[in-house]
């Protein structure tokens, strides 16, 4: 409940990181509108427009630059090369192409003053909070664009933006399938399980030694210890440069007085609060009981404010800060939701105050605590600066320094030392790896596990090329020591053999076993020495110990006549029967559980919706792929 305050709030921010997350995505596509045609190849055309492949290339950079944000150096490094996800970029390029070209059919335009409004609520583009329209042109030039392209592109993303909202949010699901959704799904089962496993039939599985030696032959890659390789290495990267920087005091001081503003600590009040909910959508009668309780606390609390604490802890229904008294510690202006963050910070200290009503309910506050706004002093905020400016500092200098080193690497290529010397590197050495794993970060790229493993290392003994394994950072490497691949020998993987052909042969006599006792009980003969475990109630949202298959399985089978058995393979090995003796569908009063339903039905809808009026669009327009440059590595 304590984060359902704040999130009331937080939902403001939303149209910002909307509109951080438009930028982005608008300049790779204004790339068409600004910069010299370039290559005249077409990887596409629809309806009669062409897809050009520098278009086209400049999507699959601006898709890998935030897959890289978000996986690290867990991305695949040969991802661009995969035919799937090129596929898939030029999917998306297509489709937007045939929904700009539908919005512009149905008339839709954003206007000059939306187009305004939403640009000067980028924060990129502020100063101090306000547009400022030389931070505004600065930006784009420093990326290479102009403001009309930009702003062209930004029309067509705002437009394509209305055009989708039109769409899915036209569905309407019948209250009746809601209805049907939330018994489904809040249904429970009483189940019963009798499982089967290996163990119990491990004594009558007998492995010989002819067996053992034909899994190990079929299998030899299991037994192989590939090749391994230990190599030293040098970093280059924006974070060890920033160790070799230099921050000056006079440079730390100007940067202080030129960031002030933000330094700038807002007050914030410390409340605690007893929560009697009344949600939205409570009944009127359940509204008013809840207000009658609220007054009485207030009233309570105004004649003892020492005992607010206890208070809070025996009647509020916030769980989050009942324990504590009700304290939801300190938190500046619009941290919580409005009515509550406008009554505290109304409040003078040590008042009491309600009953507040917000969506969640009514709310007695006692404001406990003032901190006024202030500024850091330069001696408080002084590392904070200085790592910033080391930050800025170091990346560029990478920028100037990465594409020397790389030379330096690859004209060098006998030795890594010129490149750590020049640039004042450590030379770091590796433990044995392997072609699948790097061990260290900075090892498990896979284009640089692939160039460490490649001849021009293994049998020229050269250099690696600096390769990216993530942003602002290149790491290249050189062979000190090889081992080749081995397979270990049949006695040393023996016993081991024996103990998962055991074990497999006793699982499959385990599922024998289990679907015979199955068919059994079908035939109306339950055993009456079978093992079931205690009943527990079961649905699909709380399975309990019950596996996921065990799980579906159970709500599967029909319940006309109770009790009812199922079986089902495990997954670890063995079989399970499964014994339904009661069913319970869900309740439906709870009006907000309902509105959460048909919100997740009417999103399945749209969805739909959607995807039929993609599939339709293409079918009408003439869309044309040229394979070969969509092969092509750009």
């Amino acid at each position: 409940m304590l984060d359902s305050l704040h999130q009331g709030a937080q939902s403001k921010f939303a149209k910002v990181i909307l509109a951080l997350i438009i930028v982005p995505f608008a300049l790779w596509g204004v790339e068409s509108y600004i910069r010299s045609p370039g290559s005249t190849d077409e990887v596409a055309r629809v309806a009669g427009q062409k897809i050009s492949a520098q278009e086209f290339n400049q999507a699959i950079k601006e898709n890998l630059d935030q897959l890289r944000a978000q996986y690290g150096n867990n991305l695949d490094a040969t991802i661009a090369e995969n035919p799937e996800f090129r596929q898939t970029v030029l999917d998306g390029i297509i489709n937007q192409r045939l929904l700009l070209a539908d919005a512009q059919r149905v008339g839709l335009t954003v206007s000059d003053r939306l187009l305004a409004e939403r640009i000067a609520a980028i924060p990129g583009f502020q100063d101090n909070g306000k547009f400022s329209k030389i931070r505004y042109e600065g930006l784009l030039k420093a990326q290479g664009l102009t403001s009309a392209g930009f702003e062209a592109r930004l029309r067509q993303d705002l437009m394509l933006q209305a055009y989708q909202q039109a769409v899915i949010g036209t569905p309407l699901v019948a209250r009746s399938s809601t209805d049907r959704l939330i018994r489904l799904s809040e249904q429970t089962r009483e189940i019963s399980v009798a499982n089967y496993v290996p163990e119990q039939f491990i004594a009558q599985v007998k492995i010989d030694d002819a067996a053992i030696k034909a899994y190990y032959d079929g299998h030899k890659t299991e037994f192989t210890i590939p090749d391994q390789v230990k190599v030293e290495y040098v970093v280059l990267s924006a974070v060890e440069l920033a160790g070799q920087m230099a921050v000056p005091e006079d440079e730390i001081k100007r940067y202080y007085d030129e960031h002030t503003a933000q330094y700038k600590q807002g007050e914030e009040r410390q409340a605690s609060h007893i929560l009697i909910t009344a949600p939205v959508g409570a009944s009127d009668a359940d509204k008013k009981a809840a207000l009658a309780k609220a007054e009485d606390l207030l009233k309570q609390a105004k004649q003892n404010p020492q005992q607010f604490a206890a208070l809070a802890e025996k009647n509020s229904q916030d769980p989050g800060s009942a324990p504590k008294g009700g304290d939801l510690g300190s938190f500046g202006r619009g941290a919580m939701v409005k009515a509550f963050d406008e009554a505290v910070f109304q409040m003078t200290k040590d008042e009491i105050r309600g009953p507040v009503q917000s969506e969640f309910g009514y709310h007695i506050i006692k404001l406990t605590g003032i901190t006024p706004e202030k500024t850091k002093t330069l001696a408080e905020v002084t590392p904070e600066i200085v790592a910033e400016i080391k930050k800025q500092k170091a990346s560029k200098k990478f920028t100037e320094i990465a594409e020397p080193f790389s030379n330096t690497v690859y004209e060098q290529s006998a030795s890594l030392k010129p490149a750590a010397d020049a640039y004042k590197l450590t030379i770091k050495q590796s433990p044995f790896i392997t072609r699948q794993s790097g061990v260290l970060p900075e090892l498990s790229n896979e284009k640089l596990l692939t160039a460490i493993f490649g001849d021009e290392v293994l049998k020229n003994k050269r250099n690696t090329e600096a390769v990216e394994v993530a942003p602002n950072v290149l790491v290249a490497a050189r062979l000190l020591e090889f081992k080749a691949a081995v397979l270990r020998p049949l006695v040393e993987v023996s016993a081991d053999i024996s103990k998962r052909l055991a074990r497999q042969e006793a699982g499959k006599l385990a599922i024998k076993q289990g679907k015979a006792q199955l068919e059994q009980i079908n035939k109306g003969s339950v055993p009456a020495d079978m093992q079931w475990s205690p009943p527990q109630q079961a649905s699909r949202q709380q399975p309990g110990v019950l596996t996921p298959e065990a799980i579906e399985e159970a709500f599967k089978t029909a319940t006309k006549t109770l009790p009812a058995y199922t079986g089902v393979e495990n997954p670890q090995g063995g079989y399970s029967i499964v014994k339904i003796t009661k069913v319970t569908d869900g309740v439906q009063t709870d009006e907000v559980k309902k509105r959460v339903f048909a919100d997740r039905l009417n999103s399945v809808a749209a969805q739909s919706e959607f995807a039929a009026l993609l599939a339709s669009l293409r079918q009408a327009a003439e869309v044309t792929v040229k394979k070969d440059l969509l092969e092509k590595k750009g």
